[in-house]
């Protein structure tokens, strides 16, 4: 990804994942809860890197479960709702 905001939110995203694949590998529920909330972050990256427009991003962040949310760094959070 080229795109700064892109990068930024993948490399939060892989911390997730890799944060409850060490606190729940044995819990198939919470990792499949894990890695759904891993491709919508994921997702959310992948359009900032093709250039979405900032509204839609923001929606798509607005939709993330609030623990999820706070996965995505302040700095490309706020560059795409203004909040």
């Amino acid at each position: 990804m080229q795109n700064e905001h892109a990068l930024i939110l993948k490399q939060a995203a892989d911390k997730y994942l890799a944060w409850n694949k060490k606190h729940f590998s044995g819990e198939e529920d919470m990792m499949n809860c894990a890695r759904s909330d891993y491709e919508d972050l994921i997702s959310i990256a992948t359009s900032i890197a093709n250039g979405a427009d900032k509204k839609s991003i923001a929606q798509a962040m607005w939709k993330l479960d609030t623990a999820v949310r706070d996965v995505i760094p302040d700095k490309v959070y706020m560059a795409y709702t203004g909040e």
